[in-house]
């Protein structure tokens, strides 16, 4: 990045550092030693012993979606939702992947995203989520954001806080930067927290509650790109809008997971796919634990053309059974 870039980075996001708690231990980063170092240099960098200071975007709620067909898979009142990637069940510690940053024109209240996740409790409704984000109606602006989420049984938790360990980088952080770059994430249950991995450092945790409850393991990860659109037929680019079929489309690579019984990150050569709507959005196999995903999604004007059966998906591989989706209404 040159000089004038860099400056005005740090003028469009100045940081405001603060103490970082005192009790934080994070766990050794050997574990995501696979996904690389940092992509996204050390602009913002605060003292040690201090991080920076989360921003707290507004959040208009959901507009109703009369457009919306109600009994639509991924529809809520609020609107709908797609996806396409990867899910994965098996117990396990944690999970990572390099996610290619994009930047797709996205229009409020609509968002487009890529992210890893981890699930666990029961049918994996306590679910953590890292990754990129376009949301103009959180940000307010249309350029891609880091960004954590929560859930606890099923709901958005507001009230979970995330504590931050890096002094580089805070959730809602512009990445506009390095579109085109790519972001290495993960997630780590380690001693009554969910820690997450992001461009080569430990990035904060969430605490899970006493240890005695709190969860070791997971049960499900997921690896994915998601558009929500308030109206259907969906014109929300998902990745870089580009079809998976194209070398250029949006990619997640380095999709790993960290068993129960070790702290390194496994790359398997494919997981199971989910597609919800194939005929916008598609998967492509990019080599061993990797895809490439997206689309434009409809144009305007055009019909929305009827799925294929869920066969055509993933080349001929079926699609995942049972909840593999985790983002609800947020």
């Amino acid at each position: 990045m040159g000089l004038t870039a860099l400056v005005g980075l740090l003028l469009a996001n100045p940081v405001h550092c603060v103490p970082r708690r005192a009790d934080l231990v994070p766990p050794a980063g050997e574990v995501f030693a696979r996904l690389g170092g940092s992509a996204l240099g050390s602009a913002g960098t605060c003292r040690p012993g201090e991080v920076p200071r989360a921003g707290s975007p507004e959040v208009d709620p959901l507009p109703p979606s009369p457009g919306a067909v109600p009994d639509e898979e991924g529809c809520r009142p609020q609107g709908c939702w797609a996806w396409a990637g990867w899910n994965d069940r098996r117990r396990m510690r944690g999970a990572g992947a390099r996610l290619s940053i994009e930047a797709p024109p996205t229009s409020s209240p609509d968002h487009s995203l890529a992210e890893v996740s981890l699930q666990w409790g029961d049918e994996g409704q306590d679910i953590v989520e890292l990754g990129w984000e376009v949301a103009p109606r959180r940000y307010g602006d249309p350029v891609p954001h880091l960004f954590v989420h929560r859930w606890v049984e099923g709901h958005a938790c507001a009230q979970c806080p995330f504590q931050q360990w890096s002094p580089r980088l805070s959730p809602g952080v512009s990445l506009a930067a390095w579109s085109g770059a790519e972001l290495s994430v993960g997630w780590l249950l380690w001693q009554g927290r969910a820690w997450a991995w992001a461009d080569g450092e430990w990035l904060g945790a969430f605490d899970l509650g006493p240890s005695s409850r709190a969860p070791a393991v997971a049960s499900v990860a997921q690896w994915f790109g998601e558009v929500f659109f308030a109206r259907s037929p969906p014109r929300v680019p998902m990745g870089n809008g580009r079809p998976a079929d194209e070398p250029g489309a949006a990619r997640i690579r380095e999709v790993c997971d960290v068993p129960d019984d070790r702290l390194d990150c496994v790359v398997r050569p494919a997981r199971f796919p989910r597609v919800t709507r194939p005929e916008l959005y598609r998967l492509r196999i990019d080599g061993a634990g990797a895809f490439r995903y997206g689309g434009p999604g409809e144009a305007p004007g055009a019909p929305l053309t009827p799925r294929p059966p869920p066969s055509s998906a993933s080349g001929g591989t079926p699609t995942a059974t049972g909840t593999s989706a985790p983002s609800r209404p947020r």
